[in-house]
């Protein structure tokens, strides 16, 4: 009997303990949702055109030959990467122009040879201590950032004060390895 007894309170255990992962991670999702004032629908599009365009840089003539990397925000785009020529790059923005959904472009990538697996490894890194740096900072407890490492250049994405932008920048200028920081955010001040 104690067998079943214990057996029967290990299962429940494990059973809620799934249940209590899944509430946790359904409130994680709130919060980031909270701090952003897209739609559902909206957050999909911007999804959808970040997926999309990485799709196209995944195809001739861009393989090998460019590296690109997308962020939307409400149909505006910030695209960051390399190509190793402008008339490379210059297909590729147009192409981009044409994605369903895309209102705004802002054209951050370098005429330069595409990242290596060590420098995207590197950028993973500095993206991994931005991050983590800003999740232990008080100031900006419960704020979604997203943040984007290319080249060393940091990329902080968005919906958040400007004292609270200030703070995440500072934050980010201050890990070793950062070259720049870049504000990438919308206000809502």
């Amino acid at each position: 009997m104690k067998f079943l007894s214990l057996s029967l309170i290990l299962s429940i255990v494990l059973s809620l303990s799934g249940c209590a992962g899944l509430f946790i991670a359904g409130v994680a999702t709130t919060a980031n949702l909270v701090t952003d004032p897209r739609t559902t629908q909206q957050i999909w599009d911007d999804n959808q055109i970040e997926f999309e365009i990485a799709g196209l840089g995944n195809k001739e003539p861009y393989v090998g030959a460019a590296r690109f990397v997308a962020s939307s925000y409400q149909g505006t785009v910030v695209l960051m990467g390399q190509a190793r020529n402008a008339e490379l790059l210059d297909k590729f923005i147009a192409q981009t122009n044409n994605v369903k959904g895309v209102k705004e472009l802002h054209n951050q990538v370098k005429i330069a040879e595409p990242s290596t697996v060590r420098d995207i490894s590197n950028d993973s890194w500095i993206t991994s201590k931005v991050k983590s740096a800003l999740l232990i900072e008080p100031s900006l407890n419960g704020t979604k950032i997203r943040v984007i490492t290319e080249a060393r250049e940091v990329y902080l994405f968005g919906y958040v004060s400007r004292d609270q932008a200030d703070k995440a920048t500072e934050v980010a200028r201050n890990i070793i390895g950062v070259k720049q920081v870049v504000k990438a955010f919308k206000y809502g001040d």
